[in-house]
């Protein structure tokens, strides 16, 4: 954790992602900030706006940013840099990613809110994937005018019919939130953006990225020597994302039971995803050496992959890759967009994959269970219930942070009203597919637009989700090759996690909170991710909410 204390920025290290009255998940006493020289004239009390504070000018500004640019390189929080020239290599010239020049402020309650309910929550996710007729029900309408879905259902069913093969399920997680500021009562709550898994942006980033705000953080209290009295109640998390989910890939790996199979990375060639598949990697090698184990990881686009992958569909359906590379683990990054799948043989491929005894990261079950669909079915009375039927408390925590959601497939009063009150005002909602990354969203005119052309039949492949109103707090935005700007932003918290299971028997044998982000995005953006919006790469500083509040007022 990182406080000023006396002039000097302190770290008390959490191994876990949560902090509560004054310790981690791991009973870890946290160090506690001590403002004895703080001058009355530094105090301020919109800790929203804390970075104004902090960075007073223009020239500290680019001090700093300067500072920030060199640290990362020397820790290396960098990527490829876009549209580089074809006769290089892909990784030739590097720079920071999109990222924030100091971390966030974000209401600490709510944050431990998030991490209390995560392991529940992948647990939740995980028994639905295992529910083969709660997917194929929920998913009946949807197939009906979204073909790529279909094909996935269709996958899914005909596994079910053969047999699964291989009941090991790796199932990485990312459950994001949203504060929602209650315009009635000036309240904030913790409300559900969506469930990720297996493909998850800023795996590689996010620890680098808590470790450079925790230096710019110092540098911070060395510029202002420790005067900075807003920040005598805030703590910056630790972040350990990438060493804990890398973990887990090994752990499965080991799981599969064969020394020399491989671990398979299904990776696009671009910015996405190099910093998850490559700092993944690296990780998953040292943990192998560490015991003694040499880990063949192979990184391929999905189309290359499909090309020469096979099946043992007259042996123990093994999955091999050239013919004689066994699989024992594969990370599909690449192989989950429509655009993705060019021809008949990837759809083959992944079929190959599902019926095979290779691990999968998601399966297609998983990936099932994670759809905006399956997010909109939870929300319905009873629902919850039937995958927690005995713990009506743990049911009100995670309800508490659904925001309204609405299936778009009926005909009935209910249906038209919230059509009806979305073309009235289209602001107060987003419209949803069923795609990932945010390429499926829609918002504004947008939305009265696509409900006044589609047809009953076409309307089923989306949902409605109720527009969280966010909390917009201030900070300096870095974006590859341009100045640092500040903007007024809005951030989405993102709570990492992992757990291993047996599909068939319901046996948990890992389940844990690995870490957390933020992603920051200008406050007017609609889409705010990292490589197809306006958004950057961010981390929490945790303040009390009663003085957020208080910023508020």
């Amino acid at each position: 954790m990182a406080t000023i204390m006396n002039g000097n920025v302190h770290h008390a290290e959490s191994t876990g992602a949560h902090v509560k009255n004054g310790t981690d998940l791991n009973g870890t006493k946290l160090v506690k900030p001590l403002l004895n020289t703080v001058a009355q004239s530094d105090a301020c009390n919109n800790v929203k706006q804390y970075v104004l504070e902090a960075i007073r000018d223009k020239q500290e500004l680019y001090n700093m940013e300067q500072y920030a640019i060199d640290y990362a390189h020397s820790i290396g929080l960098v990527a490829p840099m876009p549209d580089q020239p074809k006769e290089t290599f892909s990784n030739i010239l590097a720079v920071p990613p999109p990222i924030t020049l100091l971390p966030s402020p974000f209401p600490r309650e709510l944050y431990e809110q998030a991490v209390d309910v995560q392991q529940q929550l992948s647990e939740l996710y995980f028994r639905i994937a295992s529910d083969h007729e709660f997917l194929m029900d929920s998913f009946k309408d949807v197939i009906k005018s979204d073909p790529f879905m279909a094909r996935f259902v269709q996958i899914a069913k005909m596994v079910h019919e053969e047999g699964v093969h291989q009941p090991l399920a790796v199932q990485l997680q990312r459950s994001d939130y949203m504060i929602h500021l209650e315009l009635s009562d000036g309240t904030l709550a913790l409300k559900q953006v969506e469930v990720n898994i297996g493909p998850l942006g800023g795996i590689g980033s996010v620890t680098g990225v808590s470790k450079l705000h925790r230096k710019t953080l110092d540098k911070v209290a060395i510029v202002r020597e420790g005067r900075l009295a807003m920040l005598a109640n805030a703590y910056a998390p630790v972040d350990r994302t990438r060493q804990n989910l890398a973990r887990s890939f090994y752990q499965t790996w080991k799981l599969f039971g064969d020394p020399k199979a491989i671990l398979l990375f299904l990776d696009t060639p671009d910015l996405m995803y190099f910093e998850q598949r490559q700092c993944i990697q690296f990780e998953v090698e040292k943990l192998g050496k560490q015991d003694g184990l040499l880990v063949v990881v192979l990184s391929l686009p999905f189309v290359e992959a499909s090309k020469r992958m096979s099946l043992d569909e007259n042996g123990d359906f093994s999955l091999y890759m050239d013919g004689n590379k066994r699989v024992a683990l594969v990370h599909i990054t690449d192989g989950n967009a429509p655009d993705e799948f060019p021809t008949e043989r990837e759809w083959t491929a992944r079929t190959m994959m599902e019926r095979s005894t290779a691990i999968l990261s998601p399966n297609i079950r998983l990936q099932l269970s994670c759809t905006k669909k399956i997010q909109q079915v939870l929300a319905k009375p009873g629902m919850l219930e039937r995958f927690i039927p005995n713990d009506s408390k743990l049911v009100a925590k995670l309800r508490s942070t659904f925001t309204g959601l609405w299936g778009l497939e009926e005909d009935d009063k209910a249906t038209k009203e919230v059509i009806e009150a979305a073309i009235r005002s289209p602001r107060n909602y987003v419209l949803k597919s069923q795609m990932e990354a945010g390429l499926g969203n829609f918002f504004d005119e947008q939305i009265a637009e696509m409900l006044q052309k589609l047809s009953k039949q076409d309307r089923a492949a989306y949902i409605l989700q109720q527009r969280i109103n966010p909390l917009v707090v201030k900070n300096f935005m870095m974006r590859q090759m341009k100045p640092a700007q500040m903007e007024d932003v809005v951030s989405e918290l993102g709570i990492y996690a992992s757990l291993i299971g047996n599909q068939s028997t319901g046996q948990i044998l890992h389940n844990s909170v690995d870490g957390h982000t933020i992603r920051s995005k200008p406050s007017k953006v609609n889409q705010g991710g990292v490589v197809f919006g306006g958004g950057t790469i961010d981390s929490a500083l945790l303040f009390p909410a009663a003085e957020m509040l208080e910023a508020q007022i």
